[in-house]
């Protein structure tokens, strides 16, 4: 290889270092250091020259140098803070965490509070609400008024409204507020972290000298482009503007905050509002920078002015990787935020990070905040521990998420979850003069459930007693012993159904008790169980109980079903429904142990739990036409990629819905609307058998079908069951005497006693379904999917109720005419054997077949029929998986017939007709693959 070819001035040097001696080199040496002096000297004489901050910066414009601007700009400060939002109690937290973050990080300047489009009695409750301490001014402005108090898209949103601005700086008294003073304009959900400065924000500034103004790095910037087309442009800006000259917005790409001088905002403000109606909603975000454009006043653009969204490569989060301090059990004060990367607010919209197993259950959306969360008796937020940013700083799981984002969403976290609790403390000092509860309990879970409260054992409270322990956990959590019922914090509700000791009601025990489990329902569950034959006949049912179902409690009685009362009855009787009443009233009056919960939840042992049922809980109540309301924001949630509502109820009575809700307290009572089967019900007819069951229950047929139309679930206070109960096992016996062939005697002995006693009901539509009319069965419109293609998992999406009731018939046919059914006669009684089949699922083709026929009711046949298959095979399995130690059969073979051929399956020497059945399953697989 040939060598490089040296430059002519590299040679020269080469020679003439061949000739210098040792004197020359102190020569020059002394000469370096005599010039240096003299340099430093006038330095120094010339920096100690300037007279004020406005001499500086005239310096630094004429290159009079670099540190002389520095210097200006290091003893100017920001004078007013300033920030819009309307009058909700939302508004009103982050107007107090905003200001208390600003005061704790040394702002003392004015702070000034806008509100608009607040009525005069919302605006003076919520200044009364304020912490004086913060000295925050409020004004209002009620005549303007907009739709929606979050402006922008995506990751561009503002909450700063400049024509709230604007008329507020022409009417305020800024005195002491030069021309040249800086204010803040801040969205009113931002945190401060650190103290705004002038000489940070300009340190970062390169291309513009003496910014007057800045603003936050705008992720909308890309060179050479515009996020408005030039025809919308031009029905914005005068014709004249020099916006549609400029080639690069990159001096001009930023979003609020913004730090401005007062009169370059007083310059710009006018424009700025006139800007504002002519842009989109979505679009509003523009506005300030095509006002700054218009009048060619560009800004210093900063990293560090907010951030809030992890991945944004215009927000500077380099602080996050050189802090030497653990957020999440260190305060951010002092020296630890002396990082001139740290930045000066954070908007805690969404910090979340769902994809990082350690720190799912970790995040922060300001719109989740409970409204009562300042209250003296709320609970605080639930704060990680220093463990979480070493999980974050240290382990790299296989979800494969980078440690610059673990770190982000930590450090987030922590910021602002310290920052609310100490807020809200600061708060609670103030105005909490008898002391506050500092219980941090509050958690913000992804998926999980909105807190609509954050005070102790408030109805619409969510409280998990036990959280569970996910993986990464640091410690193992000690075991807490199960609240009991009356404690703080016990789950204060009691399911109770009422069985014979028969084969048949034992399997349907055992469905009820899995989907129980299954959905994690809180509560206590106890069956009653009445005249078993023979005390083997006990010892069985009770051992299968206790291994499938150890949590479940059980009462034993004899047996009610025939003649209960023989002195009362004229007639002998037969009536396995007398089980009901007085099975209820024997438990209520000799449990071991006893009944103490408040709410009695009564059941079924037919039903199937497909998601936990709630009472008390305030949940949205609507009509069933207004379900899907289309107010995402407010109804619904996504939970795994999905959109769905919320848990809601359906209410189709005649009272005013605003006024409906499912408070269970002592004289008011919620059940499955059961009117299509029972009809009015009226107990004002002179010929009917009703007054001469309750001569004292004169309820008219409106009143009837409001209140007492009703059907299991019922949901009730355990003081109004004791009330009742002796008439409700009398009204039955009285109903059945005068109506033998009435199997319904038993609902109508429960309406009457309740309507004697005056409980009313609220009937909603959506609690169990049966396959009725009267029920909510609209969901199946809004089901996306197919739920019968997995033949597995049942499809249970938010909308559909809380359970099955299995008391009636489902069908459906495939696309090859084959028919399927279930109903609870159809079972055999050994299906809970090892060596059993599961049941058979029906193929996907069934909710094709009926969804093509645009049938509603064949639609929800076909819902209801693969739902309460998979549903009663998840309880076959989890019931083999625990009794069956060597192994189970999992063959899902048995297709149902009607009639049931046998009493028992007996795999090995099954009926023909199950066999055939199931031929033709397997047929029909084998076809398919």
């Amino acid at each position: 290889m040939l060598p490089r070819r040296q430059n002519s001035g590299t040679r020269a040097l080469v020679a003439h270092s061949q000739r210098v001696s040792v004197k020359r080199v102190l020569l020059g040496a002394l000469a370096a250091v005599f010039l240096l002096c003299v340099y430093f000297n006038y330095r120094f004489v010339a920096t100690s020259a300037v007279a004020d901050k406005r001499r500086s910066v005239a310096v630094a414009k004429g290159g009079g140098g670099a540190l002389s601007a520095q210097l200006s700009f290091e003893t100017r400060k920001v004078k007013q803070l300033v920030f819009t939002s309307g009058c909700a109690d939302i508004d009103h937290i982050h107007g107090e965490v905003l200001a208390y973050t600003a005061r704790s990080t040394g702002f003392d300047g004015n702070v000034t509070h806008l509100m608009y489009g607040c009525t005069d009695a919302a605006f003076r409750a919520l200044v009364a609400k304020k912490n004086p301490l913060y000295g925050v001014q409020s004004v209002a402005f009620p005549a303007i008024k907009e739709a929606a108090y979050l402006f922008g898209e995506g990751q561009l949103t503002t909450t700063v409204h400049p024509q709230v601005v604007q008329e507020w700086l022409a009417q305020a008294d800024l005195a002491r507020v030069d021309d040249d003073d800086f204010l803040m304009i801040v969205d009113n959900d931002a945190v401060f972290t650190k103290k705004v400065d002038i000489w940070t924000l300009s340190r970062e500034v390169e291309d513009v000298k003496d910014p007057k103004w800045f603003g936050q790095d705008a992720a909308w910037y890309w060179p050479g482009r515009f996020p408005l087309k030039g025809d919308v442009l031009e029905t914005i800006v005068p014709s004249n503007s020099r916006t549609k000259r400029i080639q690069d917005w990159r001096e001009y790409a930023v979003t609020a905050p913004f730090v401005v001088e007062l009169g370059v905002l007083k310059k710009v403000l006018p424009d700025v509002a006139a800007f504002w109606p002519k842009l989109a909603t979505e679009k509003r975000h523009l506005a300030f920078p095509l006002a700054a454009a218009h009048h060619r006043i560009p800004f210093g653009v900063s990293g560090i002015l907010s951030v809030h969204h992890y991945p944004s490569r215009y927000e500077n989060w380099d602080f996050v990787d050189d802090v030497k301090f653990n957020p999440c059990n260190e305060s951010a004060t002092g020296k630890n935020i002396e990082l001139t990367s740290y930045p000066i607010t954070m908007r805690a919209q969404n910090f979340t990070l769902p994809t990082w197993i350690d720190g799912r259950d970790w995040n922060f959306f300001d719109i989740q905040v409970p409204s009562d969360i300042l209250s003296c008796d709320a609970w605080l937020f639930n704060e990680p521990t220093g463990y979480l940013w070493y999980l974050a700083s240290h382990t790299n799981g296989y979800e494969r998420v980078p440690t610059i984002l673990r770190r982000r969403h930590t450090m987030s976290v922590c910021l602002v979850l310290q920052a609310y609790n100490r807020a809200i403390v600061d708060y609670k000092k103030q105005s909490c003069p008898f002391g506050y509860n500092t219980n941090k309990k509050v958690p913000m879970v992804l998926h999980g459930e909105t807190w609509a409260t954050a005070v102790a054992l408030a109805p619409q409270t969510v409280v998990e007693h036990e959280p569970v322990v996910q993986f990464g956990d640091y410690k193992k959590k000690a075991a807490t012993p199960q609240p009991k019922p009356g404690q703080a914090d016990s789950d204060d509700i009691h399911f109770v159904f009422s069985t014979t000791c028969e084969s048949y009601q034992d399997w349907q025990s055992q469905v009820l008790a899995h989907s129980f489990e299954r959905v994690k329902q809180r509560g206590s569950l106890t069956r009653i169980i009445s005249g078993c034959k023979t005390d083997e006949d006990l010892k069985t049912v009770l051992a299968r109980s206790m291994a499938t179902s150890p949590f479940m409690r059980v009462h034993v009685t004899k047996k009610f079903s025939d003649r209960p009362v023989p002195e009362t009855m004229k007639l002998q009787d037969d009536y396995a429904p007398y089980n009901k009443p007085f099975g209820i009233r024997d438990w209520l009056r000799t449990a071991n142990p006893p009944v103490t919960e408040s709410i009695i939840v009564i059941i079924d042992p037919d039903f199937m739990f497909l998601k936990p049922f709630v009472v008390n809980s305030g949940f949205r109540v609507t009509k069933g036409k207004d379900v899907d309301s289309e107010n995402y924001k407010e109804h619904s949630e996504v939970i795994e990629g999905l959109r769905q509502y919320k848990p809601f109820f359906v209410y189709e009575g005649t009272r005013n819905i605003a006024s409906v809700t499912d408070r269970v307290v002592n004289g008011v009572a919620i059940a499955q609307r059961w009117s299509s089967y029972l009809g009015p019900v009226g107990f004002d007819d002179p010929n009917g058998t009703n007054l001469k069951v309750c001569p004292d229950c004169r309820t008219t047929k409106e009143e009837a079908l409001e209140y007492y139309s009703v059907g299991p679930p019922y949901a009730l206070t355990r003081h109004d069951l004791n009330l009742f109960v002796d008439d409700y096992c009398n009204m039955t016996t009285g109903k059945r005497e005068l109506h033998r062939d009435l199997w319904m005697a038993e609902m109508f002995g429960y309406v009457l006693a309740s309507s004697r006693h005056n409980i009313k009901h609220t009937t909603f539509d959506n609690l169990a379904l049966a396959g009725k009319e009267d029920e909510y069965w609209s969901f199946i419109d809004l089901i996306k999917g197919n739920p019968c293609e997995d033949p597995v998992e049942p499809m249970i999406p938010a909308e559909v109720p809380t359970m099955l009731h299995g008391c009636h018939t489902y069908k459906g046919k495939d696309d090859k005419g084959h028919e399927w059914l279930y109903y609870k006669q159809f079972m055999p009684s050994d299906l809970f054997a090892c060596d059993s089949w599961m049941l058979a699922v029906p193929p996907a083709s069934v909710w094709t077949v009926a969804k093509a026929s645009r049938d509603k009711k064949q639609m929800k046949h076909a819902y209801g029929l693969c739902t309460t298959v998979k549903v009663v095979n998840q309880a076959l399995y989890d019931h083999k998986k625990r009794v069956c130690v060597d192994g189970f059969n999992e063959n899902r073979k048995l297709r149902l017939v009607d009639p049931r051929p046998a009493d028992l399956l007996r795999v090995g020497r099954v009926s023909e007709k199950w066999e055939n059945a199931a031929q033709e399953v397997v047929s029909k697989k084998k076809s398919v693959n």
